[in-house]
């Protein structure tokens, strides 16, 4: 664990070094959050000032993703939802979530955040075998392991005083900032499944870990968008909005 902390710590340095700190960016006042997380609930309601300058090529994007997931991830939703018990649903959910213990570690140690870094790794060192391989959550049942706040690196910049820079629609992936966006790519770094970084040659792997967790997420991240279009006169007012209050709200936290 200290060696994978310590690499993961030097990739991030080299990366800060060569893609935040020539840039000087200002301190804006928008923010960034991930598709799954923009659609939980308890966001408050806010008209968040947004730089959108992008706005035009913005919604090209936007109009691509809504065919994708609406014609693409809803009918694959449906149907892993369909051929998929709901025991065995939530078994994979844990899994992956596991899985994803690295990026938020990082993320709680670059912020200061030793009480989430310790409650993020005592839950994955019991989850991953006492609850075999993250399959069950047994750390839920330990009081002083309750499950912190999920963090990442974009976070991580944004509680040092980088501002969001301009709105930005990534294909397929959704909603980003020109800091988050380096964030994600921070994010990949301390992945050990993810390229350019990965710990594990294996394509099949990186392959199986990648489309699984889409897949297990999909349900939930498609009922989310469903349900956000169907409420807005404008989607995409809505999603940027929606983007920029709960990432102020998670950098605030």
């Amino acid at each position: 664990m200290k060696n994978w902390i310590t690499k993961s710590l030097y990739k991030l340095s080299a990366l800060f070094v060569l893609c935040v700190v020539p840039l000087g960016l200002p301190v804006y006042s928008e923010s960034y959050v991930t598709m799954e997380d923009l659609f939980d609930e308890g966001i408050e309601q806010m008209s968040p000032v947004v730089r959108d300058p992008f706005e035009p090529v913005n919604r090209v994007i936007f109009k691509f993703n809504d065919f994708l997931y609406l014609n693409v991830f809803n009918p694959v939703a449906r149907t892993y939802e369909w051929v998929t018990p709901d025991p065995l649903e939530k078994r994979f959910s844990n899994f992956f979530e596991n899985l994803g213990t690295p990026v938020r570690l990082v993320g709680n140690i670059l912020q200061g955040k030793w009480d989430g870094a310790l409650n993020e790794s005592g839950r994955f060192l019991l989850n991953s075998t006492i609850g075999i391989a993250g399959l069950h959550r047994p750390a839920d049942e330990v009081s002083f392991l309750e499950q912190p706040a999920k963090e990442d690196i974009g976070q991580a910049l944004g509680s040092w005083g980088f501002g969001d820079g301009p709105y930005i629609l990534i294909p397929v992936l959704g909603p980003s900032s020109f800091r988050d966006l380096i964030g994600r790519v921070g994010d990949r770094a301390v992945d050990p499944f993810k390229l350019p970084f990965a710990e594990f040659d294996e394509w099949e792997v990186r392959t199986a870990y990648g489309v699984g967790g889409i897949l297990v997420n999909s349900p939930s991240l498609v009922d989310r968008y469903k349900q956000m279009k169907g409420g807005a006169l404008d989607p995409y007012i809505a999603l940027r909005n929606g983007y920029f209050q709960y990432r102020d709200a998670a950098i605030k936290e």
